[in-house]
């Protein structure tokens, strides 16, 4: 593509796309509780939490891989056939949990049609993968940006005419679909030498590497998710909606973090290969850092503004959770962290340890949120979420500094 773009057009549309990402799942949520009320706005909370952890399997956690694979180890032809595999096989397991966990009528055919709407999510990020990798990140947020906001205006028009979530949620899905073919796939004709073309030989190398990298992620989703699950067992569907209300704003941490340190990847991916360690350890203490005061100022902003502005928004009332809704924003700042180590540690090429925190934070959540959640309800789901983060942090932090270390050695 020989559409020259700046630095700062890149940011702008990264910064958009993320910022479109982050708010899509509390506009939805805002709509369906103002539109339909609480149960269903439980029901939808959990489905779309569900939906998100399924898409780990349909993306693979192939996008940071392929997003820095700058001297093209696969062909673009290879991730999209992988992507093909990946996204099949989400939805039959997405199905085989439906059917195994006795959902039916709204619940059963909600949670089925917002996982195909985050299916066809994790399809096009085989092409935002590729934008990325040619330096077009502003293309992915473009692409981003246009597709959130136009599958959530059809999400809208349909529940406000009908007040039917099952016929909305199918709108999400068929919107989403339709902007591959309007947008994305109009785009890729532009890049020179990137062909689509199915092909299931040799593909073994390119998942063997992208494996350490889908089993952490698929996990972390898992450890935020768990909570969510021990909830969907015991308590009703409005019990859900307050703690999805509450887990809200901590996107906002999340969200700067992204707008500062996903166009620095290609950057730190350089610095490492080259090992330019100065200017690679700075920029890593600096997003660290920064992370942290954006933790600190949305506890403030929770603690004194958080429950009035929440309870405007979506209508229901949350006035005890105050306590609950602070300690959500550090788990926000904890998430967000881990987060940042993990994209280093694979830019680092050494993301099978991973594993080593992930399986560790795991392990906490298999039994912890169960325990919690049944004692102490939704402070409880705070608790174990937080605890499960916190291993895994400080395990990713040991496993960048012992890598970093080992680099200075090898250099003398």
């Amino acid at each position: 593509m020989k559409h020259t773009v700046t630095q700062k057009e890149k940011y702008f549309w990264n910064m958009m796309g993320s910022f479109s990402n982050a708010l899509s799942s509390m506009i939805l949520a805002i709509i369906v509780n103002r539109l339909t009320g609480a149960e269903l706005g439980g029901i939808f909370a959990f489905a779309f939490a569900n939906a998100q952890l399924m898409m780990t399997i349909g993306a693979f956690e192939v996008r940071p891989l392929q997003s820095t694979d700058v001297n093209e180890k696969y062909s673009f032809s290879q991730y999209f056939s992988l992507r093909l595999i990946t996204c099949t096989l989400m939805i039959l397991i997405d199905l085989a949990y439906i059917w195994f966990s006795g959902y039916s009528g709204v619940k059963a055919y909600t949670v089925f049609l917002v996982c195909i709407y985050k299916m066809v999510e994790g399809f096009t990020d085989v092409f935002s993968g590729m934008f990325q990798q040619h330096d077009r990140i502003d293309l992915v947020g473009r692409s981003l940006t246009l597709r959130i906001f136009a599958s959530t205006a059809g999400f809208f028009l349909v529940l406000y005419a009908t007040g039917n979530l099952v016929w909305a949620s199918l709108a999400l899905g068929v919107v989403s679909a339709a902007l591959i073919f309007i947008y994305d796939l109009r785009l890729w004709k532009c890049f020179d030498n990137v062909n689509i073309a199915v092909d299931f030989r040799h593909l073994l190398p390119l998942v063997w590497e992208c494996l350490p990298l889908f089993i952490s992620a698929f996990i972390m989703m898992y450890i935020n998710n768990a909570p969510k699950y021990a909830i969907d067992r015991m308590y009703p569907d409005e019990i859900q909606n307050i703690y999805n209300i509450l887990f809200m704003p901590a996107f906002v941490i999340n969200l700067f973090s992204l707008f500062v340190f996903r166009p620095m990847l290609v950057n730190l991916t350089k610095e490492w290969n080259e090992r330019d360690l100065k200017p690679f350890v700075k920029t890593v203490k600096y997003i660290l850092l920064l992370i942290i005061i954006l933790t600190i100022l949305a506890m403030g902003a929770a603690y004194l503004l958080g429950i009035p502005i929440l309870q405007i928004i979506y209508g229901v009332d949350i006035s005890g959770y105050r306590t609950e809704l602070v300690l959500i924003m550090v788990t926000g700042g904890i998430s967000a962290l881990s987060t940042f180590m993990y994209y280093v540690i694979t830019v680092m090429r050494i993301q099978k340890y991973l594993l080593v925190g992930y399986l560790s934070a795991f392990a906490i959540a298999l039994f912890l949120p169960g325990i919690l959640v049944k004692k102490y309800i939704i402070a409880g789901a705070v608790y174990s979420c937080a605890a499960s983060l916190i291993v895994l942090t400080m395990v990713f932090l040991l496993i960048i500094i012992t890598n970093v270390k080992y680099a200075k050695r090898e250099i003398r």
